[in-house]
């Protein structure tokens, strides 16, 4: 007869057999994972960039000032948040892309600034891309109007 309070256990083989079923899963998902890394922070990025450009144009509404992103690509792939007042700017926020993402293409722009102003509006539309490690792109346009959108 077997005792009660090992009824309800679990037997060695079961319990190998789950930690297989779970070595399995993991060996599979981890290269998978690696392959959609690249993608998913290109698109990570390409949302944040898009939210800061929407930022710059509500500042310039709400605060009746220009503002605009500036981009610098000399030295290493960044954009900042700047606020013109008469003839001076401050910097608002500072946002360096991450590794293995950098502009691939920014439109020709007067002084490499996408510029906002008061009324929401852009000085010049613009095209920014960027690319990734695996070659994989993201386009955002501005148009005239401000609207910004991510190009598919």
């Amino acid at each position: 007869m077997i005792n009660s309070k090992f009824k309800n256990s679990f037997t060695l083989a079961e319990l190998l057999v789950v930690i297989g079923i779970v070595v399995i899963l993991t060996s599979v998902s981890v290269p998978l994972f690696r392959n959609t890394r690249p993608s998913l922070q290109l698109s990570g990025v390409t949302r944040d960039l898009v939210t800061d450009l929407r930022y710059a144009q509500q500042l310039a509404v709400t605060e009746q000032a220009d503002h605009g992103v500036y981009f610098s690509t000399t030295t290493e792939d960044k954009y900042q948040i700047i606020r013109h007042e008469n003839t001076a700017t401050t910097t608002i926020k500072e946002k360096s892309l991450p590794e293995g993402i950098n502009f691939q293409y920014i439109s020709p722009l007067t002084d490499n600034e996408i510029r906002f102003n008061p009324y929401g509006a852009v000085k010049e539309a613009a095209t920014t891309t960027l690319s990734n490690l695996k070659n994989e792109t993201k386009t955002i346009r501005v148009s005239p109007s401000g609207f910004v959108k991510i190009l598919e």
